[in-house]
């Protein structure tokens, strides 16, 4: 059974999945407008994807407007991410930069959980985990394949793998060819709940064949679902205000 974590006022691992909104913008003008919409929308968490910001190799930069982001979502809890190319983002970086941006977020004390991409110098990153959560920050480990989905066995040993990092928070995401890929998904992440960790979980099956995996997770043990205001971060994502009332409306069901 999942063990829930409270960051600030939100509570992730309970209930209906909570909402997260991505924001990916370059400029700190567009990330102003951006935030403010994500949080009229109705957003429970936001993920600043730090990738895509202009200035994100100035640490000093990157630090204050990690601050400033902060300042604006108040008790909204914000996800600090920097999507490498390799798993789907827009950011060609060092092992070394990669940890020194990342450590320098938490060290901001703002960053309230913080993605650490954990395959890949495998030795590195778990050292990361660490370090990041010394400073108090709650870490996801996370995995991203834009390409497919590996069998049910692959899967759950991914996750594994992930849990046994010693991050808080699991997340995979996956391609799929066919709807058994999306089922696959949602099976594998089910299991890894019920039977190998109390961890929250986020699993999702990309594009438009996956959007099902989006709305279904209180089904199947997925914690938090990614909505859009503005440009997708991913593909498949709905916007906000109707993923919130899908999301509701398959709630009740589950009450009946």
């Amino acid at each position: 059974m999942t063990k829930p974590i409270q960051i600030k006022s939100l509570t992730i691992g309970e209930g209906i999945p909570k909402v997260c909104v991505p924001l990916t913008s370059s400029t700190w003008e567009a990330l102003c407008e951006e935030v403010r919409n994500a949080v009229r929308a109705g957003a429970d968490l936001i993920e600043w994807r730090a990738d895509f910001y202009e200035d994100l190799m100035d640490i000093e930069k990157t630090s204050e407007t990690l601050r400033n982001l902060s300042d604006i979502l108040g008790q909204i809890p914000l996800l600090f991410t920097i999507r490498t190319k390799k798993e789907g983002g827009s950011c060609q970086i060092s092992t070394l930069d990669y940890v020194n941006l990342n450590v320098a977020a938490a060290n901001t004390g703002r960053a309230d959980l913080i993605d650490v991409e954990v395959f890949g110098n495998e030795a590195e990153k778990r050292e990361l985990i660490h370090t990041l959560q010394h400073t108090g920050a709650k870490v996801i480990a996370s995995s991203h394949d834009f390409s497919k989905t590996d069998s049910r066995q692959v899967l759950l040993e991914r996750f594994q793998k992930m849990d046994a990092t010693g991050a808080d928070i699991l997340k995979m995401a996956v391609m799929p060819h066919e709807f058994d890929d999306v089922a696959a998904l949602m099976q594998v992440t089910s299991t890894m709940g019920k039977e190998y960790t109390e961890k929250p979980l986020i699993a999702m099956s990309m594009g438009s064949m996956g959007s099902i995996s989006r709305i279904s997770g209180e089904n199947f043990g997925s914690c938090i679902t990614f909505g859009i205001v503005g440009a997708a971060s991913a593909p498949g994502q709905f916007p906000v205000k109707e993923l919130r009332m899908m999301l509701e409306a398959l709630h009740e069901k589950n009450q009946e």
